[in-house]
């Protein structure tokens, strides 16, 4: 039984579940874009969990099993570990992603990244998002000018997930928080901040357009 909930506290911190925010360490779990396809995901977590306390030894052996069997089924250096820091409990995690593909296949969750055109195509039905613009105006997707040159980006997070989405563009569009139970914000010109507040053990997909 013990080695049941061990296994499942390092699933949990390796899926960035479970927040910290103790001293300089980040509290907020980080997703980079970058433009030649890459994705940086910053995990952050606690090593203090409900019912266990995970070793950093433990979790690094654990993540270094994950992104060996992934990168052995799906190619090399597919998932990289960058790094992984334990200070005063607080655990973070760097991971290096050579697709928004890699990303899903790996974390277990839906990420587009892409041609605004394409999205449908990608199975995204995006006339039902309510969109509103960086000056807070309301729009949809048909009302978009010049919508087909634009880039979208497609995350799913769950419920009490926080996510800073760093863009390689400038942020144009992102859905009205009220559409899926998210609080979406803007962070800068390139930024953007989930927090998602849906009902427990649900989640839900957040869009952001840009340039």
């Amino acid at each position: 039984m013990q080695r049941v909930v061990k296994t499942l506290a390092l699933s949990v911190c390796i899926l960035g579940l479970a927040g910290c925010g103790k001293k300089d360490v980040p509290d907020t779990k980080t997703l980079s874009l970058g433009k030649n396809g890459e994705i940086l995901h910053q995990v952050v977590g606690t090593s203090e969990q409900d019912y266990y306390q995970i070793e950093m030894s433990d979790l690094e052996e654990f993540v270094a099993k994950r992104v060996e069997e992934y990168c052995a089924e799906n190619g090399e250096q597919k998932v990289v570990l960058e790094s992984a820091e334990e200070e005063d409990g607080s655990i973070l995690l760097n991971f290096r992603y050579a697709s928004p593909e890699d990303y899903s296949g790996f974390n277990y969750r839906k990420l587009y990244v892409g041609a605004l055109a394409d999205a449908a195509d990608a199975g995204y039905e995006l006339e039902a998002v309510p969109f509103v613009s960086i000056e807070g105006e309301a729009s949809e997707i048909g009302y978009i000018e010049d919508w087909d040159k634009k880039q979208l980006v497609v995350l799913e997070t769950k419920s009490g997930e926080e996510m800073l989405v760093n863009l390689p563009g400038k942020t144009l569009y992102i859905n009205q928080g009220a559409h899926n139970g998210q609080e979406i914000t803007l962070v800068g010109k390139k930024s953007v901040k989930i927090s998602n507040q849906e009902e427990a053990g649900t989640t839900s997909l957040s869009y952001i357009i840009y340039e």
